[in-house]
C-alpha cells in the first residue's frame, strides 16, 4: 500500500513539475513573442533620418529667397510633405526633414534632428548676406574727386526669413524648438492638424507601457494638463492652424471626444489665435494634398507680418 502511495506522490510531483515547466516555457515564449512583435512594429514605424532639399546651395539666383522648413508627424516620412514641397519649391528654398519618431522624446528629436538643421540654414543666410554685401559694394568719385563707397540699393541685402510648415506631432516638436530657440528672422508658421492640447488617442492607458513599439513621444501628447504639449504655452509669433473635419477611422473616433479629423479633436487643436481654419471634408492626412490647403498656406506666407506688439504676447503656460 505504501509503495502505491509513494508511486502516486512521486508521479504527482513530476506532473506538477512538468506543468510548471510548461507554464514557464509558455510564459517565456509569450514574452519573447510580445517583445518580438513590438520590435517588428517599431521597425515598420521607424524611418531613418534624412534631409531633402529642393534647391542648390550655390545657386545665386535663389539667394534672396525665403526658406520653408517642413516637419512631418508621428511615424511619418518626408514624402508625407512632398505635395507641399512641390507646390512651393520654385518660390522658396525648401528643407524637408525626415526624422525618426519611435526612439526619442520630443526634446531629443529637437536636439538631434531639428536644431542642427536650423543652425545650418542660418549659416547659409549669414554666408549669403556676407557674399551679397561684398558683391554689391563699389566705389564712385564724389564732387571733390575723392573715392566714395556705395551700396547698390537695388541689390541691397534682403532680410531672408525662415518659415515653417509642420504636421500633426511635428507641430509640437516645432513649438518646443521655437520656445527654446527663438529665431530672429522667423517668418510665418503653419500648423496642420495640430494636437495643440493633445489627443485622446495618447490618453489610452497602455500607450505609455509600449515605448519600444509606439515610441516615447506619444504619451507626451496626451490631453493631461501636465503633459509635454500642454506645457508649451501660447506661441508669440505669427501662426495659422489648418485642420480637417472628416474621419476615416471610426475606431479612433470612438476614443476621441467631439468632432475630429481621424486623429486629432478639433477642440484641442485650437490655440488663442483666431487664425484657425477648417478644410472641409479632409482627414488628418488628406489635408496635406488638398489644393485649398496649398492656397491657405500661400496666402498666409504672402500676408503682412503681424504687428510687433502682437508678437510680444506673454508666453503663457496652460
Amino acid at each position: 500500500m505504501n509503495f502505491i502511495l509513494n508511486f502516486i506522490k512521486i508521479n504527482k510531483g513530476n506532473k506538477m513539475k512538468k506543468i510548471a515547466k510548461n507554464i514557464l516555457i509558455s510564459s517565456i515564449i509569450t514574452v519573447a513573442g510580445a517583445v518580438a512583435t513590438q520590435n517588428v512594429v517599431a521597425g515598420i514605424l521607424y524611418h531613418e533620418y534624412k534631409i531633402k532639399t529642393y534647391y542648390e546651395k550655390d545657386d545665386k539666383s535663389r539667394k534672396n529667397q525665403d526658406f520653408i522648413v517642413l516637419l512631418h508627424g508621428i511615424y511619418g516620412k518626408s514624402s508625407d510633405m512632398e505635395s507641399i514641397a512641390q507646390k512651393f519649391k520654385n518660390d522658396y528654398r525648401i528643407i524637408n526633414i525626415q526624422y525618426p519618431t519611435t526612439k526619442d522624446t520630443a526634446e531629443e528629436i529637437v536636439e538631434r534632428y531639428i536644431k542642427p538643421n536650423i543652425e545650418d540654414i542660418n549659416g547659409q543666410i549669414y554666408a549669403d548676406n556676407l557674399h551679397r554685401k561684398i558683391e554689391n559694394q563699389y566705389y564712385e568719385i564724389d564732387e571733390n574727386g575723392k573715392r566714395k563707397e556705395k551700396t547698390n540699393d537695388e541689390n541691397a541685402q534682403k532680410n531672408v526669413k525662415i518659415n515653417f510648415v509642420a504636421h500633426s506631432m511635428g507641430t509640437g516638436i516645432l513649438r518646443y524648438y521655437l520656445k527654446e530657440n527663438p529665431i530672429e528672422n522667423l517668418g510665418k508658421v503653419v500648423f496642420i492638424s495640430p494636437p495643440s492640447h493633445g489627443s485622446h488617442l495618447a490618453d489610452v492607458p497602455f500607450v505609455d507601457k509600449l515605448p519600444v513599439m509606439l515610441g516615447k513621444v506619444v504619451p507626451q501628447f496626451s490631453t493631461k494638463k501636465d503633459s509635454f504639449v500642454n506645457q508649451l504655452g501660447e506661441p508669440n509669433y505669427d501662426y495659422m492652424i489648418l485642420i480637417g473635419n472628416k474621419t476615416n477611422n471610426p475606431l479612433y473616433s470612438m476614443i476621441i471626444h467631439g468632432k475630429d479629423d481621424g486623429m486629432v479633436p478639433l477642440e484641442t487643436a485650437k490655440m488663442e489665435s483666431d487664425n484657425f481654419k477648417i478644410i472641409n471634408n479632409t482627414t488628418h492626412t488628406s489635408i496635406l494634398k488638398d489644393n485649398r490647403t496649398m492656397k491657405e498656406i500661400s496666402d498666409f506666407l504672402k500676408s503682412p507680418d503681424i504687428k510687433e506688439n502682437d508678437k510680444k504676447k506673454d508666453n503663457k503656460t496652460n
